[in-house]
């Protein structure tokens, strides 16, 4: 009887384990030491040229603790779909087939040169999913199209929010509740003011300030949440702006700001070597530790982490 009734509660046990493990999410394993969680903001329209003549206080911090430049590339046209496009799928529009803001996965003008499980070029949201399949990806969009630029069924959430604010606000209460490995916030507010005013005007220049004071929101939450430490927040835009157009070949349009800050990131760095948006999604895959597809073209900005600094100098 004893023997039978120890085994009934090593047994009960076990059960109670799988149900409790079956309730917790599990998180994907971090590639680089200290990561655990990684943010992308994308700004819609914020041109480097902005920065450089507004620098509000949230975006200043993340480049005085991080690594950052403000001649990182869009790729042509300077439109939002080629250009977010190339930022997640780590290649140029004239691999990953999206050209215009006209592209849907049915409909393009150039097939892609590859295809991945999500029936479109592999970003780097299909890419983790696929490698790490318990990893955490929310992605919450300010501007519709968004959404159509990646595999629909990779994010545990993908969901459209009108509004600058009421974006960040849906994402910061979902970091709250989920911590996701991974979160993409994509935020539109810049990109409508240099459209109506002008990207010198003074309400492109408020509405910098408003998404900077976004950005704080997030990283407030980080810190109020404890996982700050263990995550890496990298800023970015798709294009600049001219007048009150874009899509044209000027630095105006061409440059835009890309700033990363977390562990294993060198603090006050000015990143020397060229960057360019489709460089973004490797460096994510570096982050979490997958390997990036091979029809992928960009490579991991390499000199924005500590650990290729030590290997320098050691080398040296």
């Amino acid at each position: 009887m004893k023997i039978t009734m120890a085994r009934t509660i090593s047994t009960l046990a076990a059960v109670a384990l799988v149900l409790l493990f079956e309730h917790i999410p599990l998180r994907a394993a971090p590639g680089l030491p200290g990561v655990e969680h990684v943010v992308v903001i994308g700004v819609d329209g914020l041109g480097a040229e902005g920065l450089r003549r507004v620098n509000p206080p949230h975006l200043a911090r993340l480049r005085k603790s991080g690594a950052s430049t403000l001649t990182a590339r869009a790729v042509m046209p300077t439109s939002s779909s080629p250009n977010w496009a190339s930022m997640i799928m780590g290649a140029a529009p004239d691999r990953h087939g999206v050209t215009s803001n006209d592209w849907q996965p049915w409909k393009f003008d150039r097939a892609p040169t590859a295809v991945g499980t999500g029936g479109i070029f592999p970003t780097i949201f299909g890419t983790l999913r696929e490698q790490r399949p318990d990893a955490v990806i929310g992605v919450f969009h300010d501007w519709k199209d968004f959404g159509r630029l990646l595999e629909t069924n990779s994010p545990n959430v993908l969901k459209h929010v009108k509004d600058a604010i009421e974006t960040t606000d849906t994402a910061i209460k979902y970091l709250r509740r989920s911590k996701p490995n991974f979160l993409f916030i994509h935020l539109d507010g810049v990109d409508h003011a240099g459209h109506g005013f002008g990207w010198t005007s003074p309400q492109y220049d408020k509405a910098l300030e408003l998404t900077d004071s976004l950005i704080g929101a997030i990283l407030e939450t980080l810190d109020n949440a404890g996982i700050s430490e263990k995550t890496v927040v990298l800023v970015t835009a798709d294009h600049g702006g001219k007048g009150m157009k874009h899509g044209g070949p000027s630095n105006e349009e061409l440059e835009i700001p890309w700033i990363i800050k977390g562990p294993g990131v060198r603090a006050g760095l000015e990143i020397r070597s060229a960057v360019n948006t489709f460089d973004t999604a490797p460096t994510l895959a570096h982050l979490f530790g997958v390997k990036a597809p091979e029809c992928w073209v960009g490579k991991p900005v390499l000199e924005a982490f500590v650990e290729v600094a030590k290997t320098a100098t050691q080398a040296d």
